[in-house]
């Protein structure tokens, strides 16, 4: 993974947004301030790519974001094996914010962004971990180099070395195998005893012996079932033969009980049919009587219609003759009606003048003591040159405040001029100050290294320690050697000033290198832009006279003077000539729709009673009808009755509907029927009875021997059925009990390779193996780019379990690790720390490495040979970025990124050279 383009907002002391390009960076230093924010680049580019850092983990994100700021957001361009990608992740302070998208670059056609992944974020990371070709833990350790870590490790103890490159390496992963075999082989022997315990238990009773004994005593109840089945028949036949006897008595009896109760009804049904006789009989006059009624209540509601018609005749005249006045009344008022319209002729007159009165921008009330006569076009003039001289106010306004600023831009433009000359000039005093005290701090310096050398082992005083070993013979070193105050002191105390005073000239500089870059671009033509400022004011100023210069008079008030002159006119038309109007027309409205009314009220009136008139004479004809309808329904029903002899009352007494009567004729013919049948069913029984006497004892007797018979048939076929079911639930069982026991000795074997790998991972003795394993492979690749780095001096190798350093320049001589020098120490942790970093990465080719510290303590001379590896590592194909506050270091590097801080937030800005 070798990162092209990062860019970060909010994120961190970074609040504003900020743009490092990485392309075309080889090898790089990342300088600046202690707090300013070097290392959160290192964060940025972590939390882009997997949502975590180092230092904070996946958990408390929050402090990722900017004091004062909502959310952050963090976007890295990267190229994997010739692959372009782009991550986007932001974090707000609520988890709705939180987003993370992936984009790969298309090189098809003209080149554009393609969306990789999903709109989900889970699925995205695993996807950038894909395209990265590395997890979280293998990129902080392969990527982020754990640099502070390894100078213990090269001179740590067996126990500890092997514990920190456990670590490292996630060994740890072996004790948890080891506690899955041992949870495994746990749980395998409980469902061993599980199943052992069902075998003791639900399956102890059942044998192939037992599912014998169970088919003999079933083949036993099988014959007895034939037996009783045999005699079941012969007893279901005699019971079937008296079961007919019975039946054939007890229906002689209820069929003679049937004929007596029969003829008992025969008087009602003889009533009856004799008086659906004499209904027959009445049923001919009925429809004249029902006539004759009809034609008297017809008569009644002629009568009733006729006198209806008669009113409603005498309402139609009153009506008509009500019409005829109204409409006369209309007309009268319709001759007033041209004077009306003569005045609505006047009246719109003189809206139209206030209606231009309005438009002009006028009003009724309008005066002046001098009113002109109304010029239309003299009047627009007139406003049109007001206008213009209310625009040249404006514009003369504007353009004063358009100068005034001007004026304050030039002086702060001044004032910038002289402060870019002050901060030049303290530019350059503290890089000559900074070349003096340089060259003093290396004489003094060199100073320090004669006085040390006539000092013998007293200059290296400082490096003893009371239980450590000497550097020198490696002895324990019991007491230190007495202290003698000399001018080496001094010149020490010196050393550490001029260090200090470096520090502090090279930070002062780094910001007003900034600070002068930065103006240098703005005041960059501000000077043409004033210049051009000043001739377009100068150009709007003689405009704006020329315009001023064209008005003559006071337009305005000539415009109040004509509209005083026109709002006269509008005042002779009376205070309100559109409510006068709009009066005047409903008025000649609301006349003619009188005479329209009336007119039609009168046509309405003539129909009306025209119509009454006709309804009038057919009331009368239907009367005369109904008359003559009712005579001729009375002679009839006379001569009916009049032929049988009765009243109109006797014959309504006598009739019945004629559903009743056909239920009284079908009721006595059907009874005479149903006599027949049961004479002919009582003497069909007494001929199949014949001499045959039922005895109710037998009967009760043979149904009691079945029903016996039927239990015990019934107790046999449900025993079948029990030792039916046991077979097949026996045999079920039987089968199981099988496979438990076949389940039983897997669960056994599986049980031994369990115990055998818990055993086997257990033991200290495995993991101590594939420590030396790669501790081995770290020493040969360690060893290999040790001897690149120190110029083919030295190579790392191990004796006795502890590490020693081979010097090629003498012989092959080798020696413990702990008697390197602070240089050559951290030669030998950074061969290992890239010898770890490439292990962990596997078959991925690693472009880009970052150092963050390890370098504050280094003499002059270890500095350089550090920078001269760092420079050999860049001939691999790698991007190495430096943290560092040494300037020796970062000035050996041929590209820097620096970064500075200030109260609105921290920047980067990329430097070369």
């Amino acid at each position: 993974m070798r990162p092209i383009h990062l860019h970060v907002q909010g994120f961190m002391p970074f609040r504003q947004s900020q743009q490092v390009d990485f392309s075309g960076l080889d090898l790089f230093a990342i300088v600046g301030p202690t707090g300013s924010g070097k290392s959160a680049l290192l964060d940025a580019m972590t939390f882009a790519l997997y949502g975590s850092t180092p230092r904070l983990g996946s958990t408390g994100m929050d402090a990722l974001i900017s004091q004062s700021e909502q959310g952050c957001s963090v976007s890295l361009e990267f190229e994997v094996r010739g692959e372009r990608y782009k991550v986007a992740r932001s974090r707000g302070r609520k988890a709705s914010q939180n987003q993370v998208t992936l984009e790969q670059w298309n090189p098809e056609g003209p080149g554009r962004w393609v969306t990789s992944g999903s709109n989900k974020a889970g699925e995205t990371n695993t996807r950038i971990a894909q395209a990265v070709g590395l997890e979280y833990a293998a990129f902080t350790r392969a990527v982020l180099l754990p640099q502070g870590e390894f100078s213990a490790f090269l001179k740590g103890k067996n126990t500890d070395r092997q514990k920190l490159l456990g670590d490292l390496m996630n060994l740890q992963e072996i004790s948890e195998m080891a506690a899955h075999a041992r949870e495994r082989s746990k749980s395998l022997g409980d469902s061993l005893k599980g199943i052992h315990k069902r075998l003791d238990g639900e399956y102890a009773d059942i044998s192939p012996e037992q599912l014998d004994l169970w088919a003999r005593e079933y083949e036993a109840n099988e014959r007895r079932n034939e037996e009783l089945g045999e005699r079941r028949n012969e007893l279901n036949i005699a019971l079937q033969r008296l079961r007919e006897l019975s039946q054939l008595t007890e229906g002689r009896r209820r069929a003679a009980e049937a004929l007596s109760a029969h003829d008992a009804r025969m008087g009602a049904v003889r009533q009856g049919a004799e008086q659906a006789q004499a209904a027959r009989r009445v049923a001919g006059v009925l429809p004249l009587i029902d006539a004759q009624e009809r034609s008297a209540a017809a008569v009644q509601k002629a009568a009733g219609n006729l006198g209806l018609q008669e009113r409603t005749h005498a309402q139609a005249l009153d009506q008509l003759a009500s019409a005829a006045g109204a409409l006369e009344a209309a007309a009268r008022e319709y001759e007033q009606l041209p004077a009306y319209e003569a005045q609505a002729e006047a009246l719109k007159e003189a809206e139209a003048l206030a209606a231009r009165l309005k438009r002009a921008g006028g009003r009724p009330d309008s005066t002046h003591a001098q009113p002109l006569p109304w010029d239309e076009e003299a009047h627009a003039q007139a406003q049109k040159a007001a206008e213009q001289q209310k625009k040249n106010a404006l514009e003369r306004s504007q353009l004063e405040l358009q100068r005034s600023v001007l004026a304050r831009q030039q002086v702060e433009h001044a004032t910038e001029q002289a402060l870019q000359a002050r901060e030049l000039a303290e530019l350059e005093r503290f890089k000559q100050e900074g070349i003096e005290t340089r060259r003093r701090r290396d004489d003094t310096d060199a100073q320090v290294r004669q006085m040390q050398e006539r000092a013998g082992v007293q200059g290296f005083r400082h490096l003893l320690h009371v239980g450590e070993p000497c550097p020198l013979c490696e002895q324990v070193v019991a007491t230190l050697p007495a202290e003698h105050a000399s001018e080496l002191d001094a010149q020490r105390d010196a050393l550490s000033r001029f260090d200090a005073t470096l520090d502090v000239l090279r930070e002062r500089c780094n910001e007003l290198i900034v600070n002068t870059r930065a103006r240098a671009r703005n005041l960059t033509g501000r000077a043409e832009k004033f210049r051009e400022d000043e001739e377009f004011l100068s150009a709007r100023e003689a405009d704006l006279r020329a315009s001023e210069a064209g008005i003559v008079g006071d337009p305005a008030d000539t415009v109040a003077r004509y509209l005083a002159g026109l709002a006269l006119r509008v005042r002779r038309g009376g205070k309100d000539p559109a409510s006068e109007l709009r009066r005047t027309q409903d008025t000649i409205r609301r006349i003619r729709q009188t005479v329209e009314q009336a007119r039609s009220a009168q046509a309405s009136a003539q129909a009306a009673a025209a119509v009454a008139q006709s309804n009038l004479a057919n009331a009368r004809t239907q009367w005369q009808e109904r008359e003559h309808e009712q005579e001729q329904a009375r002679a009839a029903l006379e001569a009916g009755l009049g032929a049988l002899g009765i009243t109109p009352a006797q014959a309504r007494a006598a009739a019945l509907p004629e559903p009743d009567i056909s239920r009284l004729e079908t009721a006595a013919r059907q009874h005479e029927e149903r006599r027949a049948a049961l004479a002919a069913d009582l003497a069909d029984l007494t001929r199949k009875l014949g001499t045959q006497i039922f005895d109710p004892q037998q009967l009760s007797a043979t149904d009691r021997e079945l029903s016996s018979l039927d239990a015990e048939l019934k107790n046999n076929q449900e025993r079948g059925g029990q030792l039916r079911e046991m077979r097949r639930a026996g045999q079920e069982r039987l089968e199981r009990k099988a496979a438990l026991e076949a389940e039983a000795g897997q669960l056994a074997s599986q049980l031994d390779t369990w115990k055998t790998l818990s055993s086997s991972l257990g033991v200290s003795e495995f993991q101590q193996y594939l420590l030396q394993e790669v501790e081995s492979r770290l020493l040969s690749g360690a060893g290999q780019l040790l001897q690149e780095i120190s110029d083919g001096r030295y190579r790392l190798g191990l004796e006795n379990g502890d590490y020693v350093v081979q010097d090629l320049w003498n012989a092959g001589d080798t020696r413990a690790v702990r008697t390197l020098s602070g240089g050559e120490t951290f030669l030998a942790s950074l061969a290992l720390a890239i010898a770890l970093s490439d292990y962990l990465a596997g078959n991925q080719v690693l472009g880009a490495l970052f150092l963050d510290e390890g370098f504050g303590t280094l003499d002059p001379q270890a500095l350089e040979a550090v920078a001269g590896a760092l420079e050999n590592l860049r001939t691999g194909g790698r991007m190495v970025g430096v943290i560092t506050h040494i300037e020796s270091l970062s000035e050996r590097l041929p590209s820097h990124l620096l970064v500075s801080k200030s109260a609105a937030g921290s920047s980067v800005q990329r430097l070369e050279g």
